[in-house]
């Protein structure tokens, strides 16, 4: 957008009378063609946290036919200037309108991959001439620099999205957005179409198509080449070719003489497959999006699940390198300990506390964790712990003793477990478990060290190359392994079984 312009709501001087009377916009850039911003109602789906948002232009009118499409695509691929050609269709704008209406707020002749946003937003247009309606969610662009994290925080807002009672309950086609000039699928890409699908069940293939941007009306055959390499599932037509559509991203170009015919049939393009995706949007091939909101909310539980064991995993590790610490200063100090002398020894142990979570990027400081078991059972929750989805039956489906939700609160902290190199003496060992009512200082077993006064008294008059206590060490070090073989079979069984349900 010019600087040096300023934006003013149009009339009817600025446009043609066949428009003027009922679009409400607000001019940009005068062209030609003219550029003009919609004005929209505005509004958040979840309060707040300002992730989900919808746009609508037009008044919302539930007896109107509405068609909800899912637009996905890598940054860069040309969605803002393909959901903006769309909306122009349904409002009706021709070439010799000389005008071109945005919806987004993006500027095209910026890098798209510089302005993405990082929410979800959903586009609503009621066109009261028109019959039917349309609804666009656009999703930021996954495999963005941001990385992994940012594209599970996507499936977060699409539950969101999906769950609320004013949210989007049922979708008629996925759109994936891709340049009709490319000759293969790039890492991303793949990576952008199966994350996605993973979204959904395999019902939704019938309803993938292809939008091809950039494109100059040829038959895309290495763009359809590299589709069909890449085994993405989708609607095909008769000859088994994946459903696509040509659409050429030049709306927005200044107009000449020289050029006003290439652009003319640029727009012509554009007009022809918009139809075609409306036709096939009239087919009843629409699908409910409560099993996708399932799949979804199982994935939240099960990664819950896999983070707590890999927590839980780490922590019996460090009680082993604990216990291997006492085991080797016992063997050192073997005959000290048979002579009934006292001596020193250093030992890595360990200490859980609950930590701050301020630190952190606003979407990762809420947890809910388990004051009983002191344990982190579901990360990034915005669920007070009764409601929160790792709950089921009042009851933890996470945490070591499957707690009640009254013993779970949801804060701005979590669990960590810090070690830190203590000195003690033999002699401070024995008394620290020879007390009671107090908590140690480390973290070894109780058990191993019981009655171990009687084993100083057997220690003089055995000479057994080995101590109770060593056995009773290695006794515990095996107890252990065992316990992180079964962290481990526990997190492969919820992982195999999780995904076997989708």
């Amino acid at each position: 957008m010019s600087s040096t312009i300023q934006p003013h709501r149009r009339n009817s001087k600025d446009v043609p009378p066949r428009l003027a009377s009922h679009l409400d916009a607000i001019l940009m850039n005068p062209g030609p063609p003219a550029l003009y911003q919609l004005n929209t109602d505005r509004k958040y789906i979840d309060g707040n946290q300002k992730k989900v948002r919808r746009w609508t232009y037009g008044k919302r009118d539930k007896n109107k036919q509405n068609k909800v499409i899912l637009m996905v695509g890598e940054t860069g691929a040309g969605k803002t200037a393909l959901i903006n050609t769309m909306i122009n269709y349904l409002l009706g704008v021709k070439f010799e309108d000389e005008e071109f209406y945005q919806i987004t707020e993006e500027d095209d002749d910026i890098e798209e991959s510089l302005t993405q946003t990082s929410a979800i937003t959903v586009y609503e247009v009621f066109v009261e001439e028109n019959p039917t309606s349309l609804t666009i969610i656009d999703t930021p662009g996954y495999a963005n620099t941001e990385g992994y994290e940012k594209d599970r925080e996507i499936s977060e807002y699409l539950i969101t999205l999906f769950s609320d009672e004013d949210g989007i309950h049922y979708i008629d086609a996925v759109c994936f957005v891709m340049k009709a000039t490319q000759n293969r699928l790039s890492g991303k890409e793949l990576y952008t179409f199966h994350s996605v699908l993973s979204l959904f069940g395999r019902d939704i293939e019938n309803n993938i198509v292809f939008l091809f941007t950039h494109s100059d009306g040829r038959h895309p055959r290495d763009a359809l080449s590299a589709i069909k390499k890449a085994q993405i599932p989708c609607r095909r037509d008769g000859k088994k070719q994946p459903v696509h559509f040509l659409f050429n991203n030049q709306q927005k170009e200044k107009r000449d003489k020289q050029c006003e015919s290439v652009l003319n049939s640029a727009w012509e393009m554009g007009e022809e497959n918009m139809s075609e995706i409306l036709t096939l949007l009239e087919e009843r091939n629409r699908k409910s999006l409560q099993m996708t909101l399932d799949v979804l909310k199982e994935r939240r539980g099960l990664e819950a699940c896999v983070s707590n064991l890999k927590e839980r995993i780490s922590e019996e590790e460090v009680k082993m390198k604990e216990l291997t610490g006492i085991q080797e200063a016992i063997k050192q100090h073997r005959e000290k300990i048979q002579k009934c002398e006292n001596f020193q020894f250093t030992v890595r142990t360990s200490v859980k506390e609950k930590v701050s979570t301020d630190d952190e990027w606003w979407w990762s400081r809420n947890q809910t964790c388990c004051n009983v078991c002191e344990e982190n059972c579901h990360k990034k929750c915005w669920e007070d712990p009764s409601s929160c989805e790792v709950m089921k039956k009042n009851h933890c489906t996470v945490c070591t003793g499957k707690c009640h939700y009254s013993e779970h609160v949801r804060e701005n902290k979590k669990y960590v477990v810090k070690t830190k190199t203590i000195t003690m003496t033999f002699h401070e060992l024995k008394l620290e478990y020879e007390r009671t009512g107090e908590k140690p200082k480390t973290n070894f077993d109780k058990k191993i060290y019981e009655n171990i006064s009687n084993e100083h008294e057997r220690n003089k008059k055995e000479s057994e190359n080995k101590t109770e206590i060593e056995e009773k060490l290695v006794r515990d070090l095996e107890k252990i392994k065992n316990e992180k073989s079964k962290l481990l079979h526990e997190a492969y069984i919820i992982i195999t079984e999780g995904g076997g349900k989708r």
